[in-house]
């Protein structure tokens, strides 16, 4: 997946909710870390990793870096059909200032005039009903006929990741990194229950 990162380029990281998501970009970054020096700046990530933004101003200024956006609908607002202008100049300048972004967005976000602007793509689990008709993004899982890829959802293993280069389908391996899994602490809903059994008299 790495390969995806060779220069000023937009990346759409594609997936469901509880897909692995996260975890996958932690990977990423782990193993870009592992390969190179870089100037990393992260927005949205549960566990604070790289220099942090907070706002779209703050993410216009950034220049020859990598950029992970988790949650890109809400430092985008990608909702808000009258801000369209102002997200493709942010974008265009963005590629200008030399960065590599790697932009995460749910199936529902991948509206046509953004999914458009992604020169590659990374799947995790999707429910292709939540898709938006017409969208590259959707023509793009229409097309794979892998075996992840049924009639209702691309079924991606939780420790797998599908890339398309815009050429080309590759699926990767994602490593778990148990210090990123923000899930992993969490108390069970249903506790089992306690039964008491009474003492013979």
């Amino acid at each position: 997946m790495l390969e995806l990162f060779d220069g000023p380029k937009l990346i759409g990281s594609v997936a469901d909710i509880n897909s692995g998501k996260s975890n996958m970009l932690y990977d990423i970054i782990e193993k870009l870390g592992k390969k190179a020096d870089f100037n990393l700046y992260t927005y949205g990530l549960k566990f604070p990793i790289g220099e942090q933004i907070f706002s779209l101003e703050e993410l216009e200024q950034i220049q020859n870096s990598i950029i992970i956006v988790d949650e890109a609908f809400s430092l985008l607002d990608l909702e808000n059909r009258g801000k369209k202008k102002q997200i493709e100049s942010t974008l265009r300048l963005l590629h200008h200032n030399n960065n590599i972004i790697l932009f995460s967005i749910l199936p529902e976000n991948g509206k046509k005039f953004i999914a458009s602007k992604f020169d590659a793509f990374i799947f995790k689990k999707c429910t292709i009903a939540d898709f938006i008709n017409g969208s590259m993004l959707k023509r793009i899982v229409d097309q794979y006929r892998g075996p992840e890829k049924g009639n209702c959802v691309l079924n991606i293993p939780i420790d797998k990741a599908l890339t398309f280069d815009g050429k080309k389908y590759k699926m990767h391996d994602i490593d778990y990194h148990p210090d990123f899994d923000s899930k992993a602490q969490n108390q069970p809903i249903l506790k089992t229950k306690k039964v008491f059994k009474k003492k013979a008299s």
